[in-house]
């Protein structure tokens, strides 16, 4: 059962639903150390790493968006939550290869979409939805076309969301990427740079998640997601919630509500400077997501799904 906030209860600041479900499962399951707990993240109460100690600092902080967090209230969190971790999604988010592994998947998947039932299904998603999609448009200055093709490359158009507990997924990446690189061989310098940006963006998205959670009084560890903590049909990440919209005006936002969920994309482009020339639209597609062969893929099949 979804948990749906209020529209504009804070500035600039559009938390997503919760989703409220009441069994899940892991693909995996952790050995130790490779688990969650309160003594695992905070040992005798201090942060256990770096990256904890600047989540912390980010939690209390009086300033952003949200509502401040403590040391305190964290704990109970990494205590509350399950404990196992996704092994084969954290093995998936290290791997040397992944931007490359990334690129093929992308590359199959183009091919899939454009065969000719998919492109169908765009069509008729086009046709279904034109009144709110022409009302984005109109709204935000990005095409119908493209709020489409993003949906069916984020979530088969609502289809697939994932079900993996988002704080799980998060946190894990501030603990265990580097053992979980060394199932592979061990890190290099190379892997070192790109985890330190990893793990940046794990402490923004975790902090914004705990944030938002706390002004609407919702549990963050019952947000399920990817298993890279995207929510919802668009596969929103917490730090980008900001950019999620009432498609509606009912005062509310859901991002598994077509309204909002059509919108909120539309939102998101124009907000990274998205405009209909061709250039304009590779330039916000990739703030979507900065891999050419999904912003090439994304615009290839919204082509073809207009041309019909």
């Amino acid at each position: 059962m979804p948990v749906i906030v209020r529209a504009g209860q804070w500035s600039r600041l559009i938390p997503i639903l919760l989703i409220l479900l009441t069994c899940s499962s892991f693909p995996a399951l952790a050995m130790e150390p490779w688990t969650i707990s309160a003594e695992v993240v905070l040992p005798g109460g201090e942060p256990g790493n770096a990256d904890i100690h600047e989540l912390l600092r980010r939690l209390e902080s009086v300033e952003g968006e949200g509502t401040p967090v403590s040391a305190e209230e964290f704990g109970a969190y990494c205590d509350r939550t399950d404990p196992r971790v996704d092994i084969e999604a954290l093995m998936k988010y290290a791997a040397p290869g992944s931007i490359r592994n990334q690129n093929m998947d992308h590359s199959r998947y183009r091919r899939s979409l454009m065969q000719k039932n998919r492109v169908e299904a765009g069509t008729r998603f086009l046709h279904e939805h034109k009144d709110l999609l022409r009302e984005a448009e109109n709204r935000y200055g990005v095409a119908q076309q493209d709020i489409v093709s993003i949906l069916m490359w984020e979530s088969g158009l609502g289809k697939i969301t994932g079900d993996t507990p988002v704080f799980n997924v998060l946190l894990a990446q501030l603990l265990f990427l580097e053992d979980a690189r060394r199932r592979h061989s061990e890190p290099g310098p190379e892997d070192r740079k790109r985890f330190e940006k990893l793990r940046g963006r794990a402490v923004a998205n975790l902090s914004a998640l705990l944030r938002l959670s706390k002004s609407l009084e919702q549990d963050p560890t019952i947000q399920r997601g990817s298993w890279a903590g995207a929510i919802g049909y668009p596969q929103f990440m917490p730090a980008s919630l900001k950019y999620a919209a009432d498609g509606d005006g009912d005062g509310l936002i859901d991002l598994h509500h077509w309204p909002d969920v059509i919108f909120s994309v539309a939102k998101y482009l124009h907000e990274h400077g998205y405009d209909t020339s061709y250039r304009g639209r590779k330039r916000g597609i990739h703030r979507y997501n900065p891999l050419d062969s999904y912003v090439n893929g994304v615009i290839a099949y919204a082509d073809a799904i207009m041309s019909r």
